[in-house]
């Protein structure tokens, strides 16, 4: 142990139960080695801290024992201890609030409640009895054996309570109390170990080391703060490279690997310029969805299942595709472009229209009076794709010949030129017509009818 230290049976105090007696400072309760270093920074709080006590029980050796019990007054410990800890925070160059928290407040607020107590009782029993016997106790401690100023102040006490061992309305508070002023001086002293042991004292004494190296001439402190100074401006100078590389990059989303810390050395006009670019690839990553939407669109179309998201993407569009999948397309519906289809703004939009076409040649239904169609569905039909699709052919070769053997019959101008229209309408898409649409078309061009 430490020349500061007290003898080991002044650490032993009372367990919980009252029974057993615990070493506070054993070595055992050491879980490493003391470090020499951190010996001056455990004296710098435990000499202020224990200063209350040295001071109370100097005045015991003079005699004045009511001094003396009254030095022992909690105020005087919790600031002796708060001096303590800022003397000892002065010492390795922290704030007091960080000495503050390696302590454990829970044991030593109630220690000095209960010392307070005792010394409160002490102070109060030898006030009445030196009243009852005329003051004459006021020098009964004169010419003890005790050093106070080598011994402890429960010692001293101590020492002055076995003066008046017949005496128990006196011995017995003063005996308390120096029990609880050897407490004390116990948790004062381990206060002193955990300051010691505190990686505190291992962080200031490097950072007293790298002081001792600065300051080992001014041309050194010179290097050290000129490479400061260079490394701090080439960190922000690295930083804002980066940021310049990251903002230039052709793929926008690039700033988003921008770290945080390279963010804050950015200059105002990079952080514009970076949140422009992150407007951008918010809108590229806004279009790429858009897209991915309409492929899965023209996909599902193809499949003839349509989803909910499908339509909503489809937008306008959404009820016509429905009825081409149903092949439930109108006769108005053949007159239709490719600029009726949706996704008209992604990669996607030459997908729809000849899928279209193939609903449009299956539904069979809008082919029944139709006698025109778009440019642009006439020469999908013509595909390969669609050559195996024959319900449209099958209608218009279905209705024509039906019309012109009426229109031959009735010998009606209306009912000929609508039986023309149909069969030219069968004509124009390359399918040979029947017997009686040759005949009608025949009879009416000799009659240029």
């Amino acid at each position: 142990m430490h020349a500061r230290r007290f003898e080991r049976s002044q650490y032993e105090v009372p367990d919980d139960d009252g029974g057993n007696f615990v070493c506070l400072t054993c070595p055992s309760r050491v879980t490493s080695p003391p470090m020499v270093q951190g010996k001056d920074v455990g004296d710098a709080l435990v000499e202020p801290a224990l200063a209350p006590i040295r001071k109370a029980s100097s005045r015991l050796r003079d005699g004045a024992i009511a001094e003396g019990l009254a030095g022992f007054a909690k105020t005087e410990l919790l600031a002796g201890l708060k001096n303590g800890i800022q003397n000892a925070a002065a010492n390795i160059g922290f704030p007091t609030a960080e000495v503050e928290k390696l302590f454990d407040w829970d044991t030593l607020l109630p220690a000095l409640d209960r010392l307070s107590a005792a010394q409160t009782a002490a102070w109060q029993a030898f006030h009445d009895q030196a009243v009852s016997v005329g003051g004459l106790l006021t020098g009964l401690s004169r010419g003890t054996a005790v050093d106070v100023y080598r011994e402890s102040g429960a010692l001293a006490l101590r020492n002055v309570a076995q003066r008046f061992v017949r005496d128990k309305q006196l011995f017995t508070p003063l005996d308390t109390l120096a029990s609880e002023i050897s407490a004390w001086e116990a948790l004062i002293a381990q206060c002193g170990d955990i300051m010691e042991h505190s990686p505190l004292v291992a962080r200031s004494l490097k950072r007293r080391f790298l002081l001792r190296i600065a300051g080992a001439g001014a041309a050194l402190i010179l290097v050290v703060v000129g490479l400061v100074v260079w490394w701090s401006e080439k960190k922000i100078k690295d930083a804002r490279s980066r940021i310049e590389s990251a903002i230039n990059d052709a793929d926008a989303c690039k700033v988003e690997s921008i770290a945080a810390e390279d963010a804050e050395r950015a200059t105002p006009d990079q952080l514009t310029r970076k949140n422009a670019r992150m407007q951008v690839c918010t809108e590229k990553r806004a279009i790429a969805a858009h897209e991915a939407a309409c492929e899965t669109l023209a996909r599902n179309f193809a499949a003839g299942k349509l989803t909910p998201e499908d339509k909503t993407q489809a937008k306008t569009a959404a009820e016509l595709l429905e009825r081409a999948v149903k092949l439930e397309l109108s006769t108005d519906d053949l007159l239709l472009t490719p600029k009726e289809m949706p996704c008209l703004d992604a990669p996607a939009k030459t997908q729809f229209f000849p899928i279209f076409a193939k609903y449009a040649a299956g539904s069979s239904g809008a082919w029944t009076n139709a006698t025109r169609v778009s440019d642009d569905l006439r020469k999908a039909l013509k595909s390969k794709e669609i050559e195996t699709v024959t319900a449209w052919r099958d209608e218009l070769v279905r209705r024509a010949e039906p019309h012109a053997a009426k229109a031959i019959l009735s010998g009606k101008p209306e009912d000929m030129n609508r039986a023309r229209a149909t069969c030219e309408f069968q004509n124009s898409f390359g399918i040979e017509p029947g017997k009686k649409c040759s005949g009608l078309l025949a009879f009416m061009a000799s009659r240029k009818l």
